[in-house]
């Protein structure tokens, strides 16, 4: 039997746009089959460890257009990203974890992030989880 394919993303930004494309590919990839894993850090990771995922905060560089953005966005896609992502994570094939690093630099308490994530590693098990993936993107 072939392996599964490995899906991998290094989540960085805290920018809603960007927390929904992780959200949305990683749910995709897992619901695909794929072996899936999400790496959080910096503000990605203190977006998820405070259940801040379905807050439509966007970048100030998006003016204008970012405030209508946010607005369509909860119109067509009231569904939360957080019920959807934990839907997915019973099942099985997507994993979540935060990076040791990240968890001191971005002062988070180490009991509330574990309660959220699969684990706490650092960044050399990480990549050794990521080696192989078929896809790797960095958010």
């Amino acid at each position: 039997m072939k392996d599964k394919k490995k899906f991998v993303i290094f989540a960085h930004s805290g920018t809603y746009d960007k927390l929904y494309q992780i959200i949305t590919l990683a749910i995709t990839a897992a619901s695909m089959g794929r072996e899936t894993y999400v790496f959080l850090f910096f503000w990605a990771l203190k977006r998820f460890v405070n259940d801040e995922f379905d807050v439509t905060r966007l970048s100030a560089e998006f003016g204008e257009e970012g405030g209508r953005l946010s607005k369509r966005i909860q119109e067509i896609n009231p569904i939360s990203l957080n019920e959807i992502l934990h839907e997915v994570r019973r099942a099985g094939n997507l994993k979540v974890y935060a990076c040791t690093a990240a968890v001191k630099l971005m002062e988070l308490e180490e009991a509330k992030v574990k309660s959220r994530v699969d684990d706490i590693l650092g960044l050399t098990t990480l990549l050794e989880i990521a080696d192989g993936a078929e896809t790797q993107l960095f958010i």
